[in-house]
């Protein structure tokens, strides 16, 4: 249930297309987003920021995923992963306004997803009220 290559695997298998949503944050109906309680040690810890120590573990859960992802990738690879989301509905997280240090922490989810090795379409999703939580270049889908 919580292999992540089974799954993919199977997903081609079934001729099926996959948007891979892996966060870090997921959704707010998971505890955290989905984020894990471990990062609350760090009293000043700042989730969804350019916060070093976030970003370092981002880094770190990008690098280990993306190891086993790309191989899953539908252009280079033939598997059935069409796209990614970056976070989610990271526009509607906190102030209304969007501040260059949440382009930075977008550019830095999307720096590494790219440094490895992850070359399909990026997309962020956001709710129609805010339609800011993107970067240029990548596309922007929204929710209801």
């Amino acid at each position: 249930m919580l292999n992540l290559t089974y799954f993919l695997t199977a997903i081609k298998e079934a001729d099926m297309f996959a948007i891979f949503r892996p966060g870090p944050f997921i959704c707010a109906e998971w505890d955290l987003g989905g984020l894990p309680a471990w990062l609350l040690r760090d009293p000043k810890m700042h989730f969804r920021s350019n916060y070093k120590p976030f970003l370092e573990a981002v880094d770190k859960y990008f690098d280990r995923l993306m190891a086993v992802v790309k191989k899953f990738e539908f252009t280079s690879n033939g598997g059935p992963i069409i796209a990614l989301q970056l976070d989610d509905e990271f526009g509607a997280y906190g102030n209304t306004i969007f501040h260059p240090e949440d382009v930075e922490y977008l550019k830095a989810l999307e720096n590494n997803v790219r440094k490895n090795g992850f070359n399909e379409l990026l997309f962020t999703s956001d709710t129609w009220a805010t339609k800011q939580g993107t970067l240029p270049g990548l596309k922007l889908f929204f929710n209801s």
